[in-house]
């Protein structure tokens, strides 16, 4: 998303118009005095992890609105309530598996790496490390938002709980 301006510092909205400039000085004070501590923090807790019991599960979360932005590669309307995104190395079939039944049985819809794909691994692991494992979990805001406004919506304290379960049920499992 870096060609349209939203990539790691967004400078363009959805529809292209200018959010803010970053000059190359501003760009470098975001990069250091924020991306790269929450890298290096991402990092230390993954080898801690990994010390402590040899596997490391990374479960990558955001949300997404319920209509497509104007730059999403896909334009279904047709939007999940949840999405899983995956890494065909990192991510193992059984917590697949374990995604698609646990959101089937509380009755919600699961896309699979849609709208969304991928999920994040630190690079010095990536494609390197069987033992960590990741997945990305993507909640479609009108669940829990009064959609378009940031107000939580009546449901806010169930999804908060259904993902608190789901969480739980990925760390005894990974």
């Amino acid at each position: 998303m870096a060609q349209y301006g939203m990539g790691v510092l967004y400078e363009k909205a959805d529809d292209g118009t200018a959010l803010r400039i970053i000059s190359p000085e501003l760009r470098e004070e975001i990069l250091t005095d924020f991306y790269w501590p929450h890298h290096q923090k991402l990092n230390k807790a993954l080898k801690q992890q990994l010390n402590a019991g040899g596997k490391a599960l990374i479960v990558d979360c955001h949300s997404f609105p319920s209509e497509s932005f104007i730059r999403d590669l896909s334009q279904n309307s047709d939007r999940p309530d949840f999405n899983i995104g995956t890494d065909v190395f990192h991510t193992p079939n059984h917590l697949i598996e374990i995604s698609q039944d646990y959101f089937r049985k509380k009755g919600f819809s699961l896309g699979l790496d849609w709208p969304y794909s991928g999920s994040i691994v630190p690079t010095e692991h990536y494609r390197k490390n069987k033992n960590v494992q990741s997945i990305m979990l993507e909640i479609n805001r009108t669940l829990y938002l009064k959609e378009p406004s940031k107000e939580k919506s009546n449901n806010y304290a169930l999804i908060k709980e259904v993902v608190a379960e789901y969480l739980e049920i990925m760390s005894r499992h990974a």
